[in-house]
């Protein structure tokens, strides 16, 4: 979808911690995905328009392609189990800034106030987490 590359590792992070402290129940592999794929999407698209930036849409049938190669043999599990693993070594108190951002999907301000941080210290708690869950997924899920 032209998301670019500086981007994609935040959103694919995002995606995970949206399905993790989401409702979601798995009905099918098929519904499964096609929820993954309108996440990204949405994420994308949400971002892009707060940075007043437009996405390369392109070729969305080869989009999803793409995303279906990805997805393995496994259709992800391998990821989302990483996810758990991984979040539940981070710190307290990143465990609970990631889990008041996506699963009470509170803002950083609210979050500041909840926590006892300046907005800036939630920020960098959310850059650092998301970034060691991603360093970990990577460790445990080898391509």
């Amino acid at each position: 979808m032209g998301c670019p590359a500086d981007l994609l590792d935040d959103l694919v992070q995002d995606v995970f911690l949206s399905v993790l402290a989401s409702r979601f129940e798995e009905r099918n592999e098929h519904s499964t995905s096609a929820f993954l794929r309108r996440v990204a999407r949405n994420l994308l698209l949400k971002t892009m328009g707060r940075q007043r930036r437009e996405p390369l849409l392109g070729d969305l049938a080869l989009t999803d392609e793409v995303w279906i190669e990805f997805e393995g043999e496994d259709r992800g599990s391998a990821y989302v189990e990483a996810l758990r693993g991984c979040f539940a070594m981070l710190a307290p108190r990143a465990s609970e800034v990631l889990r008041l951002r996506y699963d009470k999907k509170l803002g950083g301000e609210a979050i500041a106030h909840q926590v006892g941080l300046k907005e800036a210290g939630v920020k960098s708690i959310l850059v650092r987490a998301k970034k060691r869950l991603r360093e970990c997924i990577e460790r445990t899920v080898k391509p």
